[in-house]
Order: C-alpha cells, then sequence, then structure tokens
C-alpha cells in the first residue's frame, strides 16, 4: 500500500541532509541528499538558478473590453523549439525592489505594454512562489494585468530574446493552443490561475 503523502509546498516534505554545487553559470545544478520518514535516502541533481525567491514572475493580461489577452511566441532554447508563454522574467534584485517591479518591466520589455490594474495570485501559503518544476529549484509569481496599454518607450529586450508579441488573443484561441500542448508550463498555471479569478469576477 502506498505511504499516506501531504501535500507540501513549504519546501519542508523530506530532510535535507547535504547539499552541493556541482555546476554554476546562469544555471546553476546541486547535489542535493535527502531523508525520506521511512529511512530512505535519495540524491537528486536539482536544477535552478541561485538566486533568492521569487525566482521569477509570469504576468497574464486582459482587456476587459475585448475580452482578449496578449501572449508572445518565444524561442524556448531547451527543446529548440518555438512556443507560446506568457510575459515572463527573472526578479533582478539589481533592478527590481519586488517581484511587482520585475512584472512590470517584463511587460514592458517583452509584450511593449505598460499601466493597467495589477492583481497577485500567488497563494497566501505560498509566499515564495510557485514550484515550477518537480526536478527544479525555481520558484516563480503569478500576476494577472487588466488593460494595459501600448508603451511607447518599452524597455529593451535581452540579447538572446526572440519574440513575437501576439495581442488580441481570444480566450478560446488561448485554450486550445494549451490543449495542443502548445504553452509553457509556468505560463499554462498562470493563465489558468488568472482565468478562474476572471470568472469568479464575473468578468470573461
Amino acid at each position: 500500500m502506498d505511504q499516506k503523502l501531504d501535500i507540501n509546498t513549504k519546501g519542508t516534505a523530506a530532510k535535507v541532509l547535504h547539499e552541493t554545487i556541482s555546476h554554476k553559470r546562469f544555471i546553476t545544478v546541486w547535489n542535493r541528499q535527502t531523508q525520506f520518514d521511512d529511512g530512505r535516502i535519495i540524491e537528486w541533481d536539482v536544477v535552478g538558478h541561485h538566486t533568492p525567491y521569487p525566482t521569477f514572475v509570469c504576468v497574464f493580461t486582459f482587456n476587459t473590453e475585448t475580452k482578449t489577452t496578449c501572449i508572445l511566441k518565444e524561442y524556448c532554447q531547451g527543446t529548440n523549439e518555438v512556443k507560446y508563454t506568457c510575459v515572463a522574467g527573472s526578479v533582478d534584485r539589481r533592478k527590481h525592489q519586488h517581484a511587482l517591479d520585475s512584472a512590470k518591466h517584463e511587460l514592458s520589455e517583452e509584450a511593449r505594454l505598460t499601466g493597467g490594474e495589477w492583481v497577485c495570485l500567488m497563494p497566501e501559503e505560498q509566499p515564495d512562489g510557485i514550484s515550477e518544476l518537480k526536478w527544479g529549484r525555481n520558484r516563480f509569481v503569478p500576476y494577472l494585468c487588466l488593460n494595459p496599454t501600448p508603451d511607447p518607450q518599452p524597455l529593451r529586450r535581452d540579447l538572446e530574446e526572440c519574440i513575437e508579441v501576439v495581442n488580441d488573443v481570444p480566450i478560446a484561441d488561448l485554450k486550445r493552443a494549451i490543449t495542443r500542448g502548445e504553452m509553457m508550463l509556468p505560463s499554462v498555471q498562470t493563465s489558468w490561475m488568472a482565468l478562474e479569478y476572471l470568472a469568479e469576477k464575473n468578468m470573461l
């Protein structure tokens, strides 16, 4: 019979016995040794950014008049694909005092939008952010931005970014992209949370 497990979003599900850095450049790889309650000791490769939490932000935009969103087509280097994403980017403590500062910065840089009404979708019980991947360390904060407007002076994108902005996307088209597996997972999570919020507020 399977062991009974409780949901744990606090990063304390197993006892960490030992952790060292195996590789560090833009991405860091840790060798982590953990012990389960039943006594098993396991070693893992854990991947992420060696920065404080939250690691990055993800932004879903929504126009309340047209009932559409703005998403991106973006090059994804890991799988060498172009996929749909929401606006997303790292929280850089050298430039951002708060995760919201990063979200506004990325909205200008990637989608060339500014302003709007901001809603933080992060659950209160997960103040460090939502985990990105099973085997990854990164956590992100999901945001909803209502009615942003074109930025007359958008911030410059990073050299490595390869992006096409897709404006005025109906929600039905967004859902089709998700069900076809064409959207990256943090963007799927953020979109789902934003749509649930909008439905609860009778805004769809």
